[in-house]
């Protein structure tokens, strides 16, 4: 009788759920790998099968988080479709992101890991920068359609990202999303602003 292989992936993704509510209940420094495991319904020697240590965890659920929201960045260029519209979607993606309530805890999670501990930070910004920009690949299109006026499409993605992150991302994490109306405003000046700047001819 051959015996089915174990599901090791559902009990990894399992502690990962457990790590996560943990961080956000008692935060990075207190929360120990017995309560993951309690949380995962795991013994400890099966959590350390998994992840060898707590900041193993970290970066696994930074790696998870990463790799959710990017899948909300990949926005093919459309000739046929307005500049402004496309632009659009990737601030929305951004907004989308802090709208998530899940999403948002593990956000706050990682500000306070990063403040708390520089040597994440460092393998967090080596993590980040693996990352395809998929605005910047966006950018480099439109500006060989000739509809923006771009020589650094990295930069200018740098610019679109960072007045997102401003206005939605970090303030988000101490007081909460913006509410709606405020919400649009801000976009629809930022999309305004960006194209003021970058529009061709």
């Amino acid at each position: 009788m051959v015996v089915p292989p174990r599901n090791t992936r559902k009990k990894r993704d399992s502690i990962l759920d457990a790590a996560i509510q943990a961080f956000q209940e008692l935060g990075y420094e207190n929360t120990s790998m017995d309560y993951i495991a309690e949380l995962a319904n795991a013994s400890k020697r099966t959590v350390y099968n998994h992840f060898s240590a707590k900041d193993q965890l970290f970066k696994e659920v930074l790696s998870r988080f990463l790799d959710e929201t990017s899948q909300l960045k990949r926005i093919p260029y459309r000739p046929e479709r307005g500049i402004s519209e496309q632009l659009e979607e990737f601030a929305d993606a951004k907004i989308a992101v802090v709208r998530n309530p899940d999403w948002l805890g593990v956000m706050k999670v990682i500000m306070g890991v990063l403040v708390s501990h520089p040597e994440l930070a460092r393998d967090t910004l080596e993590q980040c920068g693996g990352l395809e920009n998929t605005l910047a690949s966006w950018l480099r299109a439109a500006a060989e359609d000739g509809r923006l006026q771009i020589e650094d499409a990295e930069l200018a993605a740098e610019v679109f990202n960072s007045m997102m992150a401003g206005a939605f991302f970090w303030p988000a994490t101490i007081h909460g999303p913006m509410d709606e109306p405020e919400e649009q405003r801000f976009k629809q000046e930022f999309l305004d602003t960006f194209m003021a700047l970058y529009q061709a001819g």
